[in-house]
């Protein structure tokens, strides 16, 4: 892969059924995306989508919503690279913190701290997200993390 065939834009409506690909091919939940009052990037690679984020904004928070990239586009950073674009924009945007929700990894590499699941749910209670998560009675799971973007 070269990085001259690759580039990261705007996701819009239109993006759907590829942001949604990318996140059901990385076993992401892919209830909500491209709602309201959300921001989600597609990667695409010659044209094919081979990445995408999202973040659920609040008020001066923001949800990380699915960084994921396809099978075949591992091993070559392009997940940083979307996680990093992500956080910037919420530093962007004056967010004080951004939180996701994750069944692995280790997130402290990119600033990300361990915190309780009750601390993202009165912070940002009303993200697609979350909304989802409670219109179907579940609670999200896995592990809860925060960065401070005040620092």
């Amino acid at each position: 892969m070269t990085d001259t065939t690759l580039t990261t834009r705007l996701a819009n409506a239109a993006d759907k059924p590829n942001v949604t690909r990318v996140f059901s091919e990385a076993g992401l939940d892919t209830d909500a995306t491209l709602e309201g009052g959300t921001t989600y990037w597609i990667m695409e690679r010659d044209g094919q989508a081979v990445g995408a984020v999202g973040l659920e904004h609040g008020d001066g928070v923001s949800l990380l919503r699915g960084a994921a990239v396809t099978p075949a586009a591992r091993g070559l950073g392009l997940g940083r690279q979307l996680v990093i674009s992500a956080v910037e924009y919420a530093r962007g945007r004056g967010d004080r913190a951004i939180y996701m929700f994750s069944k692995g990894g280790n997130w402290e590499t990119f600033g990300f701290t361990q915190i309780p699941l009750a601390v993202v749910m009165g912070e940002i209670p009303d993200a697609p997200q979350i909304q989802a998560y409670k219109a179907r009675g579940e609670r999200p799971g896995g592990t809860t993390w925060m960065r401070d973007l005040t620092k």
